[in-house]
């Protein structure tokens, strides 16, 4: 499923414009990405979390040209499921 049929979706069972859907969409994500830049950190409980996580300076040998190549500290996002998203998405109901 991708963002249009999503905003589609939810557009339909609220009586909304498809527009104002995909708006408040867009507003949600990119709240989320300045939460994510300021605080290192988005949880959306019942969903899961996002972690900003650091990733440490890496050493590589590339083969074809036989030298070092050396990748800067870079940071990477890491999304964790909630279980109660988990036992959902199988069909388990929680105890």
């Amino acid at each position: 499923m991708d963002k249009r049929k999503i905003v589609k979706i939810v557009a339909k069972k609220n009586g909304m414009s498809q527009k104002d859907v995909a708006m408040i969409f867009d507003e949600i994500f990119s709240t989320m990405l300045e939460g994510l830049k300021e605080e290192g950190y988005v949880v959306l409980s019942g969903f899961g979390s996002f972690n900003v996580r650091k990733c440490a300076v890496r050493h590589r040998y590339v083969l074809s040209t036989q030298k070092v190549v050396l990748y800067p500290e870079n940071k990477k996002v890491i999304f964790r499921v909630a279980k109660q998203f988990k036992f959902k998405a199988d069909g388990v109901e929680e105890e």
